[in-house]
């Protein structure tokens, strides 16, 4: 890690940011299996009913299911509705 890098990670420790603002880290949020809400995606590289796989800056994120509906999604955010049984990260 260079320098630079090593005095940004230091300053933001130490002010506690969180590392999705820092670094754009993919954030997943989960209610209960029916609802995912995913921040600081790249984009949807694949969709149907029974899957979504979307990439991020680290990856990508497959979910599989049932019924899957994307109900919105922005630049930044989108919302999968549908029967949630497996997310996996490659």
């Amino acid at each position: 890690m260079g320098k630079t890098k090593k005095k940004i990670k230091n300053l933001t420790q130490a002010l506690n940011i969180p590392q999705d603002v820092t670094n754009g880290a993919t954030i997943i949020t989960i209610v209960g299996k029916t609802e995912v809400i995913v921040e600081n995606y790249r984009g949807i590289i694949e969709y149907n009913d029974k899957k979504i796989k979307i990439g991020t800056r680290n990856g990508n994120i497959e979910f599989e299911g049932e019924r899957f509906l994307i109900e919105y999604y922005t630049d930044d955010e989108m919302k999968i509705s549908g029967k949630i049984c497996e997310i996996k990260y490659s």
